[in-house]
């Protein structure tokens, strides 16, 4: 898998390292400084004396030096090499085109602009900034622009917006119409209890909260992050409606998957009409019914579906029709540890 390598380059002040920074503390990035690769060759001077040995290097390398830098931290880092690098900065049209011919790597080149005025504002090196600005290598800069797959005018665009930018254009947000959010809903009947239903699930998921609960909730980066990774996500609802769950946790409803309403029969005393509402309320997709009464004490025992004596399968059948999904969780009675699950989850 080819690692992505995002190649930052603009002028003096433009944000090159704020947004390295950002992508490394948000995503995870390595971050690979040209100026640690050019200590390696001797590089500890001023900037402009920097700048110098960039054309020098450029000179007797064709611009293969920065490349070579940024694979021999790869292989440093051997099979815990990250999957997002970001090279701070490029500064020629050579070094770019050895960093894409390189094997494995996925380059995206971004280029940062901004007014002479808001560099000289920015510049951490005020007294060195009429000279390196001046300079024939960082006048050259500028029209790397054209070979940009992203320009970003950092002058108009907050540092918070241009990392938004580069990260969408990089896929790091995920797909936002991918289902990966899951939902236990409560019935409206007393008793009702999704822990064994949730302690069940819960291998199967690399996110599961309760909106409300004891343990603080993931925050949006998180659940973000967690949906870029295709993670599939566990939501146990604490009151009886699948809206105000999502609401309370802050998903988007075209993330949610599955909707598995849970709920308690007795048999005859079965509340049919707080099945259909709560149905019609949560739309469930799936069913988890614990049996009670006279249906807990003749399948106690059952830990298959067609172990179940007729009249509880034709209790579940008359279920599904008024629910409208089928159940696909069953506890045989209240003090079972385990459910029966009628398909793989």
């Amino acid at each position: 898998m080819a690692v992505t390598v995002v190649v930052v380059s603009g002028p003096i002040g433009a944000g090159k390292t704020t947004l390295a920074q950002g992508l490394a503390r948000r995503f995870g990035a390595l971050p690979l400084h040209s100026e640690d690769f050019l200590r390696k060759h001797g590089g500890d001077g001023s900037r402009l004396a920097r700048q110098e040995l960039t054309v020098a290097l450029d000179r007797e390398t064709g611009g293969r030096w920065l490349a070579d830098g940024v694979l021999a931290a790869l292989r440093s880092h051997g099979l815990n090499a990250p999957r997002l690098i970001i090279v701070d900065a490029a500064s020629s049209e050579a070094q770019l085109d050895c960093l894409r011919g390189s094997p494995g790597l996925r380059v995206v080149h971004v280029h940062l602009e901004t007014p002479e005025q808001e560099q000289a504002l920015r510049d951490t090196e005020p007294d060195s900034f009429e000279a390196a600005w001046a300079h024939p290598a960082e006048r050259a800069v500028h029209a790397l622009a054209s070979l940009a797959e992203l320009v970003v005018d950092t002058a108009r665009t907050p540092p918070g917006a241009v990392l938004v930018r580069v990260a969408s254009r990089l896929g790091l947000y995920g797909h936002p119409g991918e289902r990966l959010v899951d939902l236990i809903v409560p019935g409206r009947h007393d008793g009702v209890d999704t822990r064994t239903l949730t302690a069940q699930l819960a291998p199967h998921y690399a996110v599961l909260f309760r909106p409300g609960g004891p343990d603080p909730m993931p925050s949006r980066e998180e659940l973000e992050d967690a949906f870029a990774r295709g993670h599939r996500v566990l939501v146990e609802s604490a009151g009886p409606s699948a809206s105000g769950c999502i609401q309370a946790a802050g998903l988007a409803p075209g993330r949610v998957r599955r909707v598995v309403l849970a709920c308690r029969s007795e048999g005859r005393a079965f509340d049919w009409v707080g099945l259909r509402d709560a149905a019609s309320l949560n739309a469930p997709t799936d069913l988890a019914l614990t049996l009670a009464g006279d249906l807990a004490a003749t399948n106690w025992a059952a830990r298959r579906f067609d172990q179940l004596t007729d009249a509880a399968r034709h209790h579940l059948e008359e279920l599904e029709r008024v629910a409208g999904a089928p159940v696909s969780f069953l506890a045989p009675s209240p003090e079972a540890r385990h459910l029966i699950e009628r398909r793989p989850w």
